[in-house]
């Protein structure tokens, strides 16, 4: 897939996080010899062509000319995404479908973060970044999303309350398993551990609100991610990106 994805992504063109208002949003229609991405980090969206079902973190939408943008998004929960704009031959078919799903989530917030580095350094037309765009896009869609059932429910229960905190016990009983097959399960399929995932989707969600939301000061964002102090948030935060949340704001 890679060497498809290389011969119809010609340029890659721009780079950025979208995050959604709580009001409408007005869809965009994308032009012809472009094509454009949409990662979704957080949140959640509809989609006619994906039967109006919610897709979450790690849907991805891929858009040709003449399609449009999504736009269909709960007040209680906006979607935020990375956006990837690509120049590409006029007239071919999309490569992949037009919804796909990222295959590791751990990834998907270092893939984010790169890539607005890459951007706010101004490196995205740099050909080594463009075969990092579409390499790791290619990996993701290749690899099998169908991790097992536990697994599955084990993130999708941390995920539907990433401001919360969850023992191992909650997460095991709500995956179906026992504590000790859980911890097994995420060392093999996700090489971490159920407390450490739940702690680093926290920290994730910490990120995009301090790229996209800057007008929310840092002490309610430590609240909204349910750390219970901001010196705990301060050093996890520090430990988990190496710079404390102004500084990874004020970078990005």
């Amino acid at each position: 897939m890679k060497k498809r994805l290389s011969e119809h992504c010609i340029k890659l063109l721009n780079c950025s996080f979208f995050s959604a208002p709580r009001t409408p949003v007005k869809p965009y229609m994308i032009p012809e010899g472009r094509e454009l991405i949409e990662i979704i980090t957080a949140g959640k969206v509809q989609h006619p062509e994906y039967g109006c079902k919610e897709g979450g973190r790690g849907t991805i939408f891929w858009h040709q000319a003449g399609d449009f943008t999504v736009w269909r998004t709960p007040a209680d929960d906006p979607y935020r995404c990375l956006v990837l704009l690509f120049a590409v031959k006029d007239g071919e078919e999309r490569p992949v479908p037009r919804v796909n799903h990222w295959g590791v989530f751990p990834e998907l917030s270092t893939f984010t973060e790169d890539m607005l580095n890459f951007a706010r350094r101004g490196e995205l037309k740099e050909e080594a970044i463009w075969l990092y765009a579409l390499g790791t896009l290619s990996r993701q869609l290749v690899k099998t999303p169908h991790l097992p059932a536990a697994v599955r429910r084990a993130c999708r229960f941390v995920g539907s309350a990433p401001e919360a905190y969850f023992s191992v016990a909650q997460i095991a009983e709500n995956s179906g398993v026992s504590e000790s097959r859980l911890h097994a399960l995420f060392q093999q399929y996700l090489h971490t551990s159920p407390h450490r995932y739940m702690l680093e989707r926290k920290l994730d969600m910490a990120k995009e609100l301090l790229i996209s939301r800057s007008d929310i000061p840092i002490k309610q964002i430590s609240e909204m991610c349910g750390f219970s102090s901001l010196e705990l948030f301060y050093r996890r935060f520090k430990s988990y990106t190496g710079s404390t949340p102004g500084e990874f704001r004020n970078q990005n």
